[in-house]
């Protein structure tokens, strides 16, 4: 009995230990439990602060990037404007120094064609030097690139202030070869773009609708300054330098963008790629290395260059029959032609500057209804051409050919905007020196077919047929190819832009 008590005493002793440890163990498993919750809510809440934090940055670059946009737009179209008011301002001395030394339309017509193909070759050269990537100085290759062009024109406006023949009137169209200062900007402007999230193609019209706006007021304001704010050749040719000087300050304070980081996937491609083809690169030298630009050869670039050389061809030779057409119907004088100009000036700035951003957030918000604008305005140009050559009355001249230059400087814009996103990072400046290349043959080769037709064929009638014909030709080409191309390229890079 008593062996059996203690036996008992020890079952209570061992079942409280038991129970004792169970408690102990039930305790640990609680307290590990809470630790861990408590960890987890450490982790949520360290990935929320992480993520806040992320974002809160990524707000911020957001905004820097948008800060450098709007002061690049600002100092890009000011500088720009500057620059064409110095260039024109000159242009009624100009024509009164050729009159001076004889350079009758033989004369003039030569030194426009020598100085569209100087320009043919600066474009190309230019553009490539501006896609150039240097570490060896504090500003990068377009900051170089325009300020070339600016000494460029200088240069120019002294030597031909300085001629005293028709031989040193050719040399004073040498330096003009470098001046691509607007091609260039347009290509600064895409690198802006670059940097901002979600960045569509209305506001890269709108940015190079800015620029337009600049040339068209550059293009009104110049000549009536020559005119009337100064009296002789060399007071205008030093507030040209003055202008120039100042557009020199304002491209030093355009924003640099240094060059981002490639993915090391995109580095690894491209490596394999190079070596792949290294023995193809190996001998691209001199010449055939600036004109080399892959995004050239894509299908949506031969479609906007296509476009481009048509129109552009159409209208010079348009031109080619203008000025006799104009001097006929109404016996335009110098004022007359100041007028003139000064009122196209006006609505080209309008319309790069205001109309076409209405126009593209209205009308262009789908790819569908974009092409049908390019078709519209492209159709509104060739009607306009038509009828204002043939009008009697200067009330109408002035309205078709205000709504003329409205519905080009629109379809300009559109283009740009399209050619900055077609384009390849490293290649916008050679893609745009080519699109000013393409645009200056078509200026050399236009007066020359315009003038043959004159000629040979009839004096007006076969050159405006042309002119026609050839608008007919953009026409179809954007309605068979812009949506198909140009169009599902742009939307293309878009969506790899968000996805990275």
């Amino acid at each position: 009995m008593c062996a059996s008590t203690a036996d008992g005493e020890e079952n209570d002793k061992n079942s409280l230990g038991a129970v004792a440890r169970s408690s102990s163990m039930s305790e640990s498993q609680d307290s590990r439990h809470s630790l861990a919750s408590s960890t987890c809510i450490d982790n949520e809440s360290a990935r929320a602060t992480i993520s806040d934090s992320a974002s809160k940055d990524s707000t911020v670059q957001s905004e820097d990037a948008r800060l450098i946009l709007q002061r690049g737009i600002w100092y890009a179209a000011s500088s720009l404007w500057l620059l064409l008011v110095a260039s024109s301002l000159t242009m009624p001395h100009q024509q009164g120094r050729r009159d001076m030394l004889a350079c009758d339309n033989l004369c003039f017509g030569t030194l426009t064609s020598a100085r569209s193909t100087l320009k043919l070759i600066g474009a190309t050269l230019v553009g490539y030097l501006s896609d150039m990537k240097s570490t060896r100085f504090q500003y990068d290759a377009r900051k170089w690139c325009l300020w070339m062009g600016l000494v460029a024109a200088g240069i120019a406006i002294v030597a031909a202030n300085r001629a005293q023949s028709i031989p040193q009137l050719w040399l004073a169209t040498i330096p003009l070869a470098l001046e691509q200062n607007v091609h260039v900007l347009k290509a600064v402007l895409s690198e802006y773009h670059d940097l901002v999230p979600n960045s569509t193609s209305g506001d890269r019209a709108s940015s190079a609708g800015k620029l337009g706006m600049a040339a068209g007021l550059a293009m009104m304001m110049g000549p009536a300054i020559g005119t009337l704010g100064v009296k002789t050749y060399g007071q205008a040719t030093r507030l040209s330098l003055v202008f120039l000087l100042l557009a020199c300050g304002l491209t030093a304070r355009l924003p640099t963008v240094r060059q981002r980081k490639q993915p090391v996937a995109a580095s690894i491609n491209e490596a394999s790629t190079s070596s792949s083809s290294s023995a193809t690169t190996t001998r691209k030298r001199g010449l055939w290395k600036v004109l080399d630009i892959p995004s050239a050869r894509s299908p949506a670039a031969l479609v906007i260059l296509s476009c481009r050389l048509l129109s552009t061809l159409s209208f010079y030779i348009y031109q080619t029959i203008l000025t006799t057409s104009l001097k006929e119907r109404f016996d335009f004088q110098p004022r007359d032609y100041g007028t003139f100009f000064s009122v196209i000036g006006l609505f080209f700035a309008l319309s790069q500057g205001f109309v076409a951003k209405i126009l593209l957030d209205r009308f262009g918000e789908t790819p569908s209804r974009r092409v049908q604008l390019l078709l519209l305005c492209c159709l509104v140009v060739g009607i306009s051409r038509y009828f204002a050559f043939y009008t009697m009355s200067r009330c109408w001249l002035y309205m078709l050919f205000s709504v003329m230059v409205t519905a080009y400087g629109v379809i300009s814009t559109i283009f740009a905007a399209d050619t900055s996103q077609i384009a390849a990072p490293g290649e916008v400046g050679s893609f745009f020196g080519l699109l000013a290349a393409v645009e200056q043959g078509a200026g050399m080769a236009g007066p020359l077919l315009g003038g043959a037709l004159s000629y040979y064929v009839h004096p007006t009638r076969a050159p405006l047929l042309a002119v026609v014909g050839l608008n007919a030709c953009t026409l179809v080409i954007i309605a068979w190819g812009y949506d198909r191309f140009v169009t599902q390229q742009v939307m293309l890079n878009e969506q790899k832009v968000k996805r990275e």
